[in-house]
């Protein structure tokens, strides 16, 4: 039988280098708990990717009984999804594996009732990811406004430079093999497919004259861009419109009117219709230069991928759209994807498709669980949706209120002695507890505000069912538009067993 020893799990959302900071302290707090350096595995993924490579690797260590405590700082540092983390918790429960943080004892597997304030722990983490995302989105269209750059990468042939409303491109002058530079290798790629007029034989004629280039200076630079594919060309091309001629992108992109019951759709924009900030940077070519490309690019429009698409919004698994993207397994809580699908004998009826936990895959077999076929889900999915689940039932009827959560009040009596305090003796120490206290009783609110508005769409949602679903009866499976009516309203189907144990309405 393996030794059991303690695991250290570190985790920080990207590579910035301002959060090595939070990773040292992490490194620190393990090897002070008694976890050997080989024992402590780092990520640096977003906490909403389940499909992180330690993070999977520790559960699999745990399952073969190798671990005898995993050591976290945080609880969202494991996840920041509730059934992701509880799928965790039960996992550890069942191979008898301790779980403690540094930062919050309170919530160790030993701790006297710390079951609820776990899910609690772990349903403000989920939120607090969706409150960042939200805030990230507003960042960047702030940014976008003021003719930053928002791209992580640069195009090839320039380079970012500064952080936050300094940042800027600047050409990437690197040299790259012998005394060719990045940006002269960028320039000879638009030469070339001027020269060669269409985009396959332009990429082959670069690809030649970068192998001929001695001796090579940066190697990961010289490999992608050997690794240039006919659309990712494209795509670089097209960008000649902005940021190669010394323009930024503001928005390219633009949203369609939603149809009932769907959300709203983005179209990109043709090239001329782009909004641009416009000189923001030295230019990698002229503007002639870049107009040329791209009406050469307009005349090379790939036919054959616009009979492809057309072909594939003709297609039955286009017109009916899939719940797989709502499924998740409610045995290790990852994504239920689409397993199989076949065309029906009967022209316009739905495909039949058969979905399974993406863990039970031959590779991975991490999961047992059955799969399900999208017409039996649909079936069951109809009680539940009308009387089974509690919540979503609850809501149906219109006749609940709803449930807002109140401020803590001995919070708001404390936060009102410790401000007179403050003001009676002046203590520098009382008043940076006013502050404390303002911004913990600032964070109560917003979850208040937070689960009101996810009642409200609920509320809303289920009215938009309950008038639906009386009428629709089968129509659910047969219709397309019944069926984006219906999952407009779902966030989340949870499955287990071959059933549907559990469906959680939209809260937007």
């Amino acid at each position: 039988m393996p030794s059991r020893r303690p695991f250290a799990y570190l985790r920080v959302s990207t590579d910035d280098a301002h959060q090595d900071t939070s990773l040292e302290r992490q490194f620190s707090a393990a090897v002070r708990c008694g976890v050997a350096e080989p024992d402590i595995l780092i990520e640096r993924e977003s906490g909403r990717n389940s499909a992180r490579p330690q993070w999977q690797r520790l559960q699999e260590l745990i399952r073969a009984g190798e671990v005898s405590t995993v050591w976290a700082d945080r609880n969202d540092r494991l996840a920041r999804d509730l059934f992701e983390a509880r799928a965790f918790f039960a996992t550890c429960a069942r191979h008898r594996t301790e779980w403690k943080f540094f930062s919050e004892p309170w919530l160790n597997s030993d701790a006297p009732e710390a079951a609820e304030i776990r899910d609690r722990a772990a349903y403000d983490a989920e939120c607090e990811s969706r409150r960042i995302g939200a805030r990230v989105r507003r960042h960047y269209e702030h940014v976008r406004s003021l003719g930053v750059p928002v791209a992580r990468r640069a195009p090839l042939g320039l380079q970012l430079e500064g952080r936050g409303e300094a940042k800027r491109y600047v050409l990437d002058n690197r040299p790259l093999a012998g005394s060719v530079s990045v940006a002269d290798a960028a320039r000879h790629l638009i030469s070339d497919y001027l020269d060669a007029r269409t985009m396959y034989t332009g990429l082959l004629r670069w690809r030649a004259w970068l192998k001929e280039l001695k001796p090579i200076h940066e190697a990961k630079v010289h490999a992608a861009a050997m690794a240039f594919s006919p659309d990712g060309a494209g795509d670089w091309l097209e960008l000649c419109a902005a940021e190669l001629q010394g323009h930024v992108t503001l928005r390219r992109r633009k949203v369609l009117p939603a149809e009932l019951g769907q959300k709203p759709k983005t179209r990109r924009m043709p090239w001329p219709e782009w909004e641009l900030a416009r000189d923001r940077h030295e230019a990698l070519i002229e503007p002639a230069t870049a107009r040329k490309v791209l009406h050469l690019l307009a005349e090379n429009s790939n036919k054959g991928r616009a009979r492809a698409t057309a072909n594939e919004a003709r297609s039955n698994g286009a017109i009916f759209p899939s719940f797989a993207r709502f499924c998740v397994c409610g045995t290790c809580g990852s994504a239920v994807v689409m397993q199989g699908s076949r065309q029906p004998r009967t022209p316009g009826r739905p495909p039949h498709r058969s979905f399974r936990c993406r863990n039970a895959n031959p590779m991975q077999n991490r999961c047992w669980e059955p799969g399900i076929g999208e017409k039996k889900l649909i079936y069951q999915l109809m009680p539940l949706l009308v009387a089974e689940a509690e919540r979503v039932s609850a809501l149906m009827v219109g006749g609940a209120p709803l449930k807002e959560t109140v401020i803590d009040p001995a919070l708001v009596t404390q936060l009102e002695q410790t401000r007179a305090l403050a003001v009676t003796t002046g203590l520098p120490e009382l008043r940076s507890a006013v502050v404390a206290l303002e911004s913990k009783l600032a964070a109560s609110a917003a979850t208040v505000r937070q689960s009101v508005e996810v009642e409200q769409g609920r509320k809303a949602a289920a009215e938009r069912l309950a008038h639906l679903l009386p009428t629709i009866g089968p129509d659910l499976y047969t219709s397309a538009a019944v069926r984006r009516q219906v999952m407009a309203a779902i966030e989340r189907i949870e499955v287990r067993g071959g059933e549907i144990v559990n469906v959680t309405l939209a809260g937007a």
